[in-house]
C-alpha cells in the first residue's frame, strides 16, 4: 500500500491537533503542555534502519526522518511561551539534577565544535537551548497547585495514545515493520527495541498511577485498555532493562496501596511470563519472552569497550558519532565527552539521589491524599537511573526518556516546596493518614469532581 507523503504529513498534523483539542478539553490550564506534547511526540521517533543500518520504508518515513527538525519546532514554541509566561517563574521552585542534566546538555553541544566542527557545534548549542531549557520548565509553569501535577501526566498519556495510533497504522499497512531483527522484537516507530522498552516503562507507571489516583472516573477505561496494551508491547520488546525500569516504577506506584502485597510482583511476573510462554506454544507467536528470561550477559563487551575508548581519549573523548557503543550513560558520556562528561553526570547522579532522599522524607509532611505524587516522582527517577545503567540515553539529544526526566525532577522540587509550606504552617503528619480528599472539598470547574485549591491559604 503506497501511501504519499502529503497525506502522511496532514495526517500526523490531524493528529497532534486532536490530541491538543483533547488536552484543551480536559483543562483549559494546558499552558505549555500542547507544545511539550509534540516535543515528547516528535522524541518517540527515530529513523527506522535495521541491523544493518538500511533504512525501513515503514509508512511514517518522511516524519521519522524529519523527527529532529519537528522537534526542534515544538521546542522553540515551548521556549516562546515559556518567555511569554516568564513572569509566572517567580518563587517556584526548580531541581538542581534538571539543571546539572541541562548543563550536559551545553557540554555536550560544546564539545561537538571539537568533533564536528563549527557549523554543528553552533547548531547543537542553539539545539539545546532551544529545547532543554523550556521543558526544564513546564511543570514549573503548569503546576500552580499539587493536583496541577495531573495535566503534565495527563499530557503524556496523550502523547501515549497517539505514539500507538502511529503503530496501529503501521499494524495495518505493513505489520512486519513494528518489529526488527531475527527474534522479532517490537520497535513501533523508533529503531530500537531496547529504546521502545524504556519509553514504555514510563508509559506503563504513568498510565497505573493514573488508573489508581486520577479523580476523573471517566478516564478509567483509558488508562485500563492503555495500560495493557503498553505492557504487552514491552513483553514484546524483549527488553530486560525495560521490564526492570518498570518494575521499579511499579513497585513505587503500588506499594502504599498493596502493602506487603507488593510482594506479589514477581509471582505475576511468572504468571505472565507462563501466559505469554503458552501463546507461543500454542499460537506461534513470539512476544520475546525467551528474551525476557534468558540471564545472557550482553553488557561487558560494551562496558569495556566504552572504558577503553575514554581511557585513551580521556579530556575530550571521541564524539558520538566514533563511539562504538552506548549501554551505560556514564561510560558513554566518557568515551563520547571525556573526563568532563564523566564528572557532570556523576554530579547529575548525587543531586538526582539527593533530592529523592529529601523528597522521601519529606513525603510525611504531606497530608495521606497527596503522598501518591512523590510517590510516583521518586519511582521514575530511581528508573531513569536504573535504565541509564544499561542505555547511553543521558548523553542523548532526543529521546523520550529525557523529555520526561526534566519535567519530572522539576515536578519534586515543587512537591518538596509543598511540603515545606505544610511542615511550615503546622501541618501534623499524625493527625492526618488518610488517603482521602474529604477533608480538603472539592472545586467544580476546573476539575469537575477533582480536588479542591488547598493551597490558597498555604
Amino acid at each position: 500500500m503506497d501511501i504519499s507523503p502529503a497525506f502522511l504529513g496532514l495526517g500526523a498534523v490531524l493528529l497532534f491537533f486532536g490530541a491538543g483539542v483533547f488536552l484543551l478539553g480536559i483543562n483549559k490550564k494546558w499552558g505549555v503542555l500542547f507544545p511539550y506534547m509534540g516535543m515528547l511526540l516528535f522524541a518517540s521517533l527515530s529513523m527506522p534502519l535495521d541491523w544493518n543500518d538500511r533504512v525501513i520504508p515503514t509508512v511514517w518515513l518522511p516524519v521519522q526522518q524529519k523527527r529532529s527538525t519537528l522537534f526542534f519546532i515544538m521546542g522553540i514554541v515551548t521556549l516562546l511561551m515559556t518567555l511569554f509566561q516568564i513572569g509566572r517563574l517567580r518563587g517556584k521552585a526548580i531541581s538542581i539534577s534538571a539543571l546539572m542534566l541541562v548543563t550536559m546538555g551545553f557540554y555536550a553541544a560544546l564539545m561537538r565544535f571539537m568533533h564536528e566542527g563549527a557549523l554543528e557545534g553552533t547548531n547543537s548549542v542553539i539545539f539545546a537551548a532551544c529545547t532543554l531549557i523550556p521543558m526544564m520548565f513546564v511543570t514549573a509553569l503548569s503546576i500552580k497547585e499539587p493536583t496541577d501535577l495531573l495535566l503534565f501526566l495527563r499530557s503524556v498519556v496523550l502523547m501515549n495514545i497517539a505514539w500507538m495510533a502511529m503503530c496501529s497504522v503501521q499494524l495495518v499497512v505493513n505489520p512486519k515493520y513494528l518489529t526488527l531483527g531475527n527474534q522479532f522484537r517490537f520497535v513501533g516507530v523508533l529503531n530500537n527495541p531496547q529504546h521502545s522498552g524504556a519509553m514504555l516503562a514510563f508509559f506503563c507507571v504513568i498510565v497505573l498511577w493514573l488508573l489508581f489516583n486520577d479523580v476523573s472516573k471517566k478516564f478509567k477505561l483509558i488508562y485500563l485498555g492503555l495500560l495493557s496494551v503498553d505492557l504487552l508491547c514491552l513483553v514484546w520488546t524483549g527488553s530486560r532493562t525495560g521490564l526492570g525500569m518498570a518494575i521499579i516504577g511499579l513497585c513505587a506506584v503500588l506499594y502504599t496501596k498493596a502493602g506487603k502485597g507488593i510482594l506479589m510482583v514477581p509471582v505475576a511476573a511468572v504468571v505472565i511470563y507462563v501466559g505469554m510462554k503458552l501463546i507461543v506454544n500454542t499460537l506461534g507467536i513470539d512476544f520475546g519472552v525467551e528474551r525476557l528470561a534468558s540471564t545472557e550477559n550482553t553488557r561487558d563487551y560494551a562496558w569495556w569497550k566504552l572504558y577503553t575508548t575514554g581511557m585513551e581519549n580521556p579530556m575530550f573523548g571521541v564524539g558520538t558519532l566514533e563511539s562504538e557503543k552506548s549501554e551505560n550513560s556514564w561510560l558513554f558520556g566518557f568515551a563520547a565527552f571525556g573526563i568532563g562528561m564523566l564528572g557532570l553526570s556523576i554530579l547529575f547522579t548525587l543531586a538526582a539521589m539527593w533530592e529523592c532522599i529529601r523528597m522521601i522524607r519529606m513525603r510525611f509532611w504531606l497530608p495521606g491524599w497527596m503522598r501518591p505524587y512523590p510517590d510516583l516522582l521518586v519511582g521514575m527517577i530511581t528508573m531513569y537511573f536504573a535504565g541509564a545503567v544499561l542505555e547511553g540515553y543521558m548523553v542523548s539529544r532526543v529521546n523520550t526518556t529525557l523529555c520526561i526526566y526534566l519535567p519530572v525532577a522539576t515536578a519534586g522540587a515543587m512537591f518538596r516546596k509543598f511540603a515545606k509550606q505544610y511542615h511550615e504552617s503546622g501541618y501534623d503528619e499524625y493527625d492526618s493518614d488518610s488517603d482521602s480528599s474529604a477533608e480538603c472539598g472539592y472545586i467544580s470547574d476546573e476539575y469537575g469532581d477533582e480536588y479542591a485549591d488547598y493551597n490558597e491559604s498555604a
